[in-house]
């Protein structure tokens, strides 16, 4: 009878102990370097029609920031940086994203923006790629605040903006030719009425944080706040109580940076309210549920950099994503 051999399996275990035993931070430069030598074969091009059209989008609201005298270290429109979207790994998918920044200068630290929505933050800077933390990574906890009032109609006014264009010129709608107009009629009146409305209310303050890591692709890119309240007078009015009327924060709030974590400028989108949990006995601020401003994060292939604030980080103690 011949004798079994375990000089193979005892090899593969031996090679895999090896493996889980090699440092992160190894670990992560092998990474790098398999991300380097593959670049070519992961480059995905967007449409340059597509690609312009959202680099103006993106240009102009960082316009809009100058103009309100926020204080980015040296944004002006020329400095956004148009980047795509090359290699995302299954199993960090909901965390991370490689984009192609070839012959670009780009900054550790350094937000990502969809159109005008903040989506992540350049953790890494190669020769030819970086890599993009995202807001539904765990670690990523920007200080945000809610808004309520005209900026948060922004967001509604574009859903709309979006509506109209996609019914213009439609015949195939299962619905009467009289039924149609009377709803394109409809919001346009409403979309008009958003764009009088000038009014802005910015309430409670706090911490937005992804909701975990979440493998392959996910609809539900749930993020999580904490540590929301008014306490304290500042530029934008008096100390709130918690129970105060109008509530200082509820469902559909808009929530924007408020540039106190000294990475991201104030006034980025970021994500909508979804759910205020309800007060603890004792607690001192609301925690919140969210989804981000930009719904198509898993699907996403055209991003834009804008300059970093600060060289330090935001990141928890986890100083290098999976």
């Amino acid at each position: 009878m011949r004798r079994k051999s375990y000089k193979k399996p005892l090899f593969l275990a031996a090679v895999l102990f090896l493996l889980m035993s090699l440092p992160t931070l190894f670990v992560e430069s092998l990474r790098h370097k398999v991300v380097a030598i593959t670049f070519p074969f992961l480059r995905a091009v967007a449409t340059k029609e597509e690609a312009e059209t959202q680099r103006l989008e993106a240009e102009n609201h960082l316009l809009k920031l100058e103009l309100a005298k926020l204080k980015v270290r040296g944004a002006d429109h020329t400095s956004v940086v148009t980047a795509h979207v090359i290699y995302r790994n299954p199993h960090s998918w909901g965390s991370s994203l490689w984009v192609d920044i070839s012959g670009k200068h780009v900054e550790k630290n350094s937000p990502v923006l969809s159109g005008s929505a903040l989506i992540g933050l350049v953790d890494f800077v190669g020769k030819k790629q970086a890599r993009v933390r995202l807001i539904t990574d765990s670690g990523f906890k920007p200080s945000v605040r809610a808004v309520r009032g005209s900026l948060q109609n922004v967001q509604l006014y574009e859903h709309i903006d979006s509506v109209l264009r996609q019914l213009q010129g439609r015949v195939d709608l299962p619905i009467e030719e009289k039924e149609q107009m009377k709803l394109v009629a409809g919001l346009e009146r409403l979309q008009h009425s958003l764009s009088l409305d000038r009014q802005s209310w910015y309430l409670a303050k706090g911490v937005l944080e992804g909701g975990g890591s979440p493998l392959w692709r996910s609809r539900n890119h749930l993020l999580k706040g904490i540590g929301f309240n008014y306490d304290f007078a500042d530029e934008r009015g008096p100390a709130r109580p918690l129970t105060s009327d109008p509530p200082i924060l509820q469902a559909h709030d808009l929530l924007v940076t408020t540039g106190l974590d000294g990475i991201f400028p104030p006034g980025l989108r970021v994500a909508e309210v979804s759910k205020v949990l309800p007060l603890k006995e004792g607690a001192y601020a609301y925690e919140i549920e969210a989804i981000p401003v930009v719904k198509n994060l898993d699907s996403i292939q055209t991003v834009f950099i804008i300059p970093s604030m600060s060289n330090e980080s935001c990141f928890t103690d986890r100083d290098v994503p999976h």
